[in-house]
């Protein structure tokens, strides 16, 4: 138990000090390191969404309910916000030490039912927090500092927090899958209950996890049934089901136009990107192969490809496949847990999701988890020697993230006049917010670190004034399928044309209350002839109140 919580401690202290650092009000504003500022960020604003009501507000999309979203997890930040806990709190220091001590001890219970190994159990926890990618090597071939954790798509056990709502559902399929360990051994209702919601609920906390664990369950089901003649999975994944589509239907709106099939664009995007592996030989030789009518040629390249993708993302978890034994896929643990890597694999290859066409690499992510188990136990019979060399490779790639994150400065703050900007604007009566479109220009007139306000497109004005803003985050309107582009148009227009007869109709026709304008922004005309007051200013942001 010693070394177990020892490795828990460094692993909660590996994977959370990102999040730790994010959220401060240091003296400069409040900081925000790696992707929070705008995942971090987008979380916040949801957050103040749902303290005012189920479904939510889209934050950045005023006036529509947000749709094709998992926000179970913002929910359950929201209620314990309403006990008034800080969100930022809850969300950057609470919950990822709760997910990484969570991850920890089921890993370490879930492996001791699989291999019934103690040392085996410790081994996957350390992969559990500690494996990364071979990224480390491709850096080192192109003679560039030692990194790379996503050089081959995938984020990395490291990075595990900066995405709460695949943290969660980890950790929920992790003791879900010990609790359908206990259901096979002895079905009874109140285990069939708990683990039916378990697998139900997930769609709304990642809608990935949801649909990898549902289609697992009717694989292992059809095998208990026809297999073992036994039907008391049945009724699980019934229930299960009818969980999940109900949560799915209540959150999803034209979700079918969210993906596209597109096979094999992360293994190619991962071989022609300059900042991913990026092999220039390869992607002109594909190209030649295809305009050539060369297939075999071709289809020989893009199994070269999809092994570089899979050994690169796995980096000492190729292991894993030592560690495989053929009773394995006679036992119902074990089938369970390789449907799910299986089904994780199909999507990652054969879709991409519209905005972030590389979101997908989020089903891979189960994959990797899993892998991690197995090779824990391939190292079982090795030698002393072999184990530690194991240990010492594994998290190199993850190892250099962790030190990006100790830097004295972030690479995103909110300035304190903003957040007193925003502070003030969350006194004042809800209504819609408009501000000036993200200017991807402005931020090469700022040095390092960047203002949120032009740092990237992100929520940070509804997160921190809890108002839903008209038009905001556009990168994350897309992932949502919004019709955002005449937004944007109009948004424009009036930030941009001396036309106050459409400017005054345009802020009545989409109750419009507040103006927060940055002063890095101007209005076309004198504020004077708005149909609007300034209830705030100082150095940094002027605040309107439309009338």
């Amino acid at each position: 138990m010693i070394i177990l919580t020892v490795l828990t401690i460094l692993g909660v202290i590996f994977q959370g000090v990102s999040m730790f650092r994010s959220g401060w009000l240091y003296n400069y504003g409040v900081g925000y390191f790696g992707p929070l500022a705008r995942d971090g960020v987008w979380h916040e604003a949801l957050v103040g969404q749902l303290s005012k009501g189920v479904p939510p507000q889209n934050p950045g999309f005023a006036g529509q309910l947000l749709y094709n979203y998992h926000y179970l997890y913002d929910l359950l930040v929201s209620l314990i916000h309403n006990l008034g806990i800080s969100t930022n709190f809850l969300v950057y220091r609470f919950f990822p030490v709760v997910f990484s001590i969570l991850l920890g001890i089921g890993t370490y219970k879930l492996v001791n039912l699989l291999f019934k190994d103690k040392k085996v159990a410790l081994l996957a926890v350390f992969f559990a927090y500690f494996a990364s990618s071979f990224g480390w090597v491709v850096n080192l071939i192109k003679g560039q500092q030692i990194g790379g954790e996503s050089a081959f798509w995938a984020n990395q056990p490291v990075s595990m927090n900066l995405n709460p709502p695949y943290a969660i559902s980890l950790v929920i399929i992790i003791f879900s899958v010990i609790l359908l360990d206990l259901y096979l051994k002895k079905p009874d209702f109140l285990k069939g209950l708990i683990l039916s919601i378990a697998f139900g609920v997930l769609v709304g906390f990642k809608a990935y996890a949801g649909a990898i664990c549902l289609s697992a369950l009717f694989v292992l089901t059809l095998k208990k049934i026809f297999f073992d003649k036994n039907f008391s999975l049945l009724p699980v994944f019934i229930f299960s089901a009818g969980i999940f589509i109900t949560i799915y239907l209540s959150i999803s709106k034209e979700a079918a136009g969210l993906v596209a099939f597109q096979p094999l664009w992360l293994v190619d995007t991962m071989i022609d990107a300059g900042d991913r592996v990026g092999i220039p030989n390869f992607t002109a030789r594909r190209f030649a192969y295809i305009g050539g009518g060369r297939w075999l040629n071709y289809a020989i390249f893009e199994l070269i490809a999809l092994m570089i993708f899979f050994v690169g993302n796995l980096g000492t978890r190729i292991v894993g496949f030592w560690g495989l034994r053929k009773n394995y896929f006679k036992e119902d643990l074990h089938i369970f847990i390789f449907s799910l890597m299986a089904i994780s694999i199909i999507p990652t290859l054969i879709f991409v999701q519209k905005g972030n066409p590389w979101n997908v690499i989020q089903f891979f992510y189960y994959f990797l988890f899993f892998s991690g188990l197995y090779a824990a136990n391939a190292l079982k019979k090795s030698s002393i020697s072999l184990v530690v060399l194991v240990l010492l490779i594994t998290p190199i790639s993850s190892a250099a993230t962790f030190r990006s994150w100790l830097y004295p400065q972030p690479p995103a703050y909110l300035p304190v006049s903003e957040y007193t900007a925003l502070k003030y604007l969350s006194t004042q009566t809800d209504g819609i917010v408009l501000k000036h479109p993200f200017d991807r220009d402005l931020r090469g007139k700022f040095k390092d670190p960047y203002p949120l306000s032009v740092y990237a497109d992100n929520s940070y004005v509804s997160a921190y004034s809890g108002k839903s803003v008209y038009i905001e985050d556009v990168e994350q309107q897309i992932i949502l399928n919004t019709d955002y582009e005449s937004r944007i148009k109009n948004a424009d227009r009036f930030f941009d044309e001396k036309d106050l007869k459409w400017s005054s109709k345009f802020l009545k026709d989409n109750n419009i209350r507040y103006i927060y304008l940055p002063k890095i922004y101007q209005l076309p005309m004198a504020e004077e002839e708005y149909p609007m007051i300034k209830i705030f200013e100082n150095d940094t942001v002027n605040i309107y109140k439309v009338q």
